[in-house]
């Protein structure tokens, strides 16, 4: 029937919904305010707070220690760039004293890496970029610019540094390296160059021979000289003993038959661990 005139039409009541309160973060009874910053927050916002606090050490410890590894590479990058300035300058002495440092220090960072576990794309990129530098061109540039084959043979040791780098980094095989790492290759290039006093002839026949070990498909096994067995330690500090202590041809020596031993003995000498390692994860 027709509503009258002077009755209104009836709204519909809305219900109001019910308010639901999250027990995780508001409590009905205000929590006491900890800190200065928490007096103007609700409850739930001081819980938050506080506990932003509780996990701010471990952080910021862990940004520490990133830092720390960053800064050893910007070092090793420093002394690449060091070696680069001597080898313009005719001081292949210097220059390639600055590489076997470099080598010690490159075995450093890799220690500290992974044994922090606190590897970042930032800090992977700065670290393969110091390893190019030093590694690649300025060990490179060991071999001189006198003629074109030396210009030559150096461009080609450059390109198979970048290569190994970029495509030979991460391998199928777990605890293992594909292709020689560039630090060993590098060594051998700064001892043979202190031994013979810059002999051209058998830096070029040494680079080629570093070439064909970087390019090759073989495995070697992971170097933790400082979290591996005690003989390998004592390697390591042997060649930190003797780099300021002994005569420089003797921790030039020493370096090369290090580094040789690495590449030519890789399974017996220095794998055994790592060999262990890959049969206990296949079973």
């Amino acid at each position: 029937m027709p509503c009258s005139q002077n009755q209104e039409p009836e709204t519909p009541q809305l219900q109001p919904r019910p308010e639901v309160v999250s027990v995780a973060c508001w409590t009905e009874e205000p929590e006491p305010a900890v800190g200065p910053f928490c007096s103007s927050f609700p409850s739930g916002h001081c819980t938050s707070f506080s506990m932003t606090n509780d996990q701010s050490p471990p952080q910021m410890n862990e940004f520490s220690w990133k830092d720390v590894a960053n800064a050893l590479s910007l070092a090793n990058m420093i002394l690449g760039l060091f070696s680069i300035f001597c080898s313009f300058c005719k001081k292949f002495h210097c220059a390639s004293w600055m590489l076997l440092i470099s080598f010690l220090l490159d075995m450093v960072i890799r220690t500290v890496t992974r044994h922090l576990n606190i590897c970042c794309k930032s800090g992977a990129e700065l670290n393969d970029f110091a390893v190019f530098t030093t590694c690649g061109l300025a060990s490179a540039l060991l071999l001189g610019m006198d003629g074109p084959l030396n210009g030559f043979l150096a461009v080609i040791y450059v390109l198979a540094t970048s290569f190994r780098l970029c495509f030979y980094s991460a391998a199928g095989t777990p605890f293992t390296y594909k292709g020689l790492p560039c630090p060993y290759a590098s060594c051998v290039l700064a001892s043979t160059a202190l031994l013979t006093k810059g002999n051209t002839f058998i830096l070029s026949c040494m680079a080629s021979l570093m070439i064909l070990f970087m390019m090759d498909q073989s495995y070697y096994p992971h170097d933790k000289i400082l979290d591996s067995e005690n003989w390998k330690k004592v390697v390591y500090l042997g060649g930190v003993i003797m780099l300021f202590l002994s005569p420089f041809s003797l921790t030039a020596f020493y370096c090369l038959m290090w580094s040789l031993s690495y590449i030519f003995f890789p399974d017996a000498l220095w794998g055994k661990a790592v060999c262990l390692r890959v049969q206990h994860l296949r079973n």
